[in-house]
């Protein structure tokens, strides 16, 4: 998760006339969720964001998975818009058939 910048960062910003592109409320908004003691045998869930090279990658990153942590099952699904986040009804069915999500960025 990315903090907020310190009142040090703010300031060189400032100096710069630049603007932080961290949502100072964003902690309050999200939290992490707990970590799992392993991966092995659970469901993962893979979200891509419709390139190319992200597909490439995400279907790597799952082979591996797959073969070195014996997933029970994986699910894959893509966002509708590369830039903006997954949908809600997107993130509720992950969530709902999912131990853990990866996903990626690749040009």
């Amino acid at each position: 998760m990315v903090s907020a910048p310190g009142a040090d960062i703010k300031a060189r910003l400032n100096e710069l006339g630049l603007l932080s592109p961290i949502d100072p409320n964003a902690n309050a908004r999200w939290s992490p969720a707990p970590r799992l003691d392993s991966i092995h045998g659970k469901v993962g869930g893979f979200l891509g964001n419709r390139k190319a090279n992200a597909s490439l990658l995400l279907q790597g990153v799952k082979e591996l998975m797959y073969k070195d942590y014996e997933l029970r099952d994986g699910f894959e699904v893509d966002k509708y818009v590369y830039s903006r986040p997954a949908a809600d009804d997107i993130i509720d069915d992950l969530v709902a058939k999912c131990d853990f999500v990866v996903t990626c960025i690749a040009d």
